[in-house]
Order: structure tokens, then sequence, then C-alpha cells
């Protein structure tokens, strides 16, 4: 008997399916992950000018960096970010956090009533700070790490996201010894 060899239709059959499944296993891999799909669009800003999304504007007036505020102590070291918001459309409630270098701080709870933790309407600006406790090397003389505020409303999936680059050198920016807070001012703008 003479051996079988394979017919030209049943190797193209198998090589076709090696490579299907190669290129599936390739793009599979390459596949971009939920908070790339549904994450927020940044609108980039520096500090001192607005900048504006779907739903909010906010200015960044100044930064002060301090081992105090209203007599609290820190675990780290206070960033004290004074910002003016408004809402664009309708009545919102801002979230914030700020980037320094590889991590991301949420505002302290400590200083609740006096920090920008209210809704925001279109037409009335509420002039406040935000108050994060970061790591002292982050933040220390002649960083080079950056600084960016990030705020936006909602959970901020397909929808803007204000990024406000704040410099740690320059009129904006300040180290203080102690910062004594001012409860949040609401104008017409």
């Amino acid at each position: 008997m003479k051996p079988r060899s394979p017919n030209a239709r049943g190797v193209l059959a198998a090589v076709g399916v090696v490579v299907t499944v190669a290129a599936a296993a390739v793009v599979w891999r390459h596949l971009p992950t939920p908070t790339d799909v549904l994450g927020p669009f940044d609108v980039h800003a520096e500090a001192g000018a607005p900048a504006t999304g779907r739903a909010v504007t906010a200015t960044v007036t100044s930064v002060r960096i301090a081992p105090e505020v209203n007599s609290v102590k820190p675990a780290g070291i206070w960033v004290v970010v004074n910002t003016a918001l408004e809402g664009t459309r309708r009545t919102e409630l801002p979230r914030s956090e700020l980037v320094v270098g590889p991590n991301t701080y949420s505002p302290s709870d400590v200083f609740f009533f006096d920090t920008l933790m209210g809704e925001i309407s279109p037409g009335i600006t509420l002039r406040g700070s935000w108050v994060f406790d970061v790591a002292p090397a982050l933040v220390a003389p002649g960083s080079s790490y950056p600084m960016t505020l990030h705020v936006s409303v909602g959970d901020g999936r397909l929808d803007s996201r204000l990024a406000i680059r704040i410099p740690l050198e320059g009129s904006r920016f300040s180290r203080v010894d102690t910062v004594t807070l001012k409860k949040p001012e609401r104008s017409a703008s």
C-alpha cells in the first residue's frame, strides 16, 4: 500500500486556521480596557486660565503648600488649591483629585465645611479651596514631579474632565507656614 500524501486543500485549511487563531490572539491582547473606551476626555489648561468642559468651568487662582491648615497638621503636607468654579448648563456637584507625580489624591474631608464641597450653578461663581494631604517628597523644593488638578462632574464616563496643570513655582504658587481657610463664597458672574 502506498502512503497517502496530504492534499493541498487540507494543508491550506489547516494553515488558514492557524493564521486565524494567531491573529485573533494578537488582537485580543491589544484590545482597549474599559477605562480607555469609557474614560473621560481631558480638557487641558494651565493654572490661572479658565478651563471649560461640558458641565463645569474652573480656574485655579493660586496654590499654597503648608505644614498646617486651620491648626491641623497632615500626615504628609497640605496642598491648598484655590479655585473658582461655575456650572455651564445646569446645577452640578463637582469632584476633584490632585495628581502629583505617580500618585492621585482626593480632597481631605477634615475641612469639609470650609472647602469646595457644594453644588455649582450656571451664572454663579463659587470661589474656595480644595485641600489635599500629599506625600512631602513629591512637592519638596526642587521637585520635578508634575502636579495636575482634575475636575469633573458625575462618574466621568464618556464626559469631559478638566486637567489643569499647576506649576511648582511662579506667581500663583507659594510655600507658607500656615493657611487659614475661608468658607467658599458665591457671586454672580
